[in-house]
């Protein structure tokens, strides 16, 4: 029971003090497109995918083949080397990425696709910060309720009119959708790695402050520990060194700036903490065996 004849300044009242796991959620892209042909071989990038298709006849393959069913949203959680198909495609030799698609514009063209057995697919890629993004690669699938599937339709009108800003109302649509599916499935997967504490402040603080320097000695001042134990302390629960750990955010902040933004590689760089492109291009290379030019041509994008 609270009684009390006062107002705190913040509102609360009560004085219990509580901790929110910090979410770092990020929509990436949103998008609904036919397929003809489909064809990705080992798929794998740092980011998350929802895939939602409007008729059968369409799969991905991680350790097995998952037909894709209306009556389902499936979730692919990022670093999944995944593949993907249409049953009934020709067959592609030359290539391992081959896709023959378009965006659908309307109504009518909706309707000629299903019509002609091409494939209706809508997706959404997103992120939710490192710590939810650093779990068990799988395909996971949850039943299409009937308020998920409301959201589907209220997005897809949204997409269909080629609406490049959201309403506020389809924004919350697909933040809703997303995060409640989601929901669904975090109770099903585990984590990749159980962080301690303090560890995990800091690797938030990395991820804010992606494009500041970054020593051990700065980093282990925070938590008041020495260079070597707070070293220490971050390889044991992370597996990496802190700078083999702020290499790899920092490559996947550039990763994901180069497929959905048309910033330039010099801004890239310098805001993910490279000295220059080149520098950037260097490091890139070295982890993703590609360029940066290279990558934001690559077919990642379904």
């Amino acid at each position: 029971m609270l009684i009390t004849d006062k107002i705190s300044e913040s509102g609360d009242p009560s004085e219990d003090s509580q901790k929110f796991k910090h979410l770092r959620f990020n929509i990436l892209c949103c998008r609904y497109w036919w397929f003809e042909i489909w064809k990705g071989q080992r798929m794998s990038f740092p980011f998350w995918r929802l895939y939602w298709n409007k008729n059968e006849g369409a799969y991905v393959y991680y350790e097995k083949k998952v037909n894709l069913l209306p009556s389902h949203i499936y979730l692919i959680p990022p670093h999944t080397p995944y593949s993907t198909g249409i049953f009934h495609q020709r067959k592609i030799e030359e290539s391992e990425y081959y896709f023959k698609c378009g965006r659908v514009n309307s109504r009518g063209e909706e309707k000629q696709s299903l019509e002609s057995g091409k494939i209706l697919h809508f997706f959404v890629h997103f992120t939710l910060g490192t710590h939810y993004d650093n779990v068990e690669p799988g395909i996971y699938s949850l039943k299409v309720s009937e308020e998920k599937n409301q959201y589907i339709h209220s997005i897809l009108e949204a997409l269909i009119k080629k609406r490049q800003e959201f309403s506020l109302k389809n924004s919350l649509d697909v933040y809703s959708l997303v995060l409640s599916s989601v929901n669904k499935i975090i109770p099903n997967i585990s984590l990749a790695n159980k962080v301690n504490v303090r560890i995990a402040e800091i690797i938030d603080y990395m991820e804010k402050n992606i494009n500041t320097k970054m020593t051990d000695e700065i980093l282990g001042d925070r938590l008041y520990m020495s260079p070597t134990a707070f070293s220490g302390l971050f390889k044991k629960n992370i597996g990496k060194s802190p700078s083999e750990y702020l290499r790899q955010i920092r490559i996947e902040k550039a990763g994901n700036l180069l497929l959905y933004t048309n910033m330039s590689i010099d801004v890239i760089a310098d805001k993910c903490g490279f000295s220059d492109r080149y520098h950037l291009t260097k490091v890139f290379s070295q982890i993703k065996n590609t360029t940066p030019a290279a990558f934001r041509k690559s077919v990642g994008y379904f």
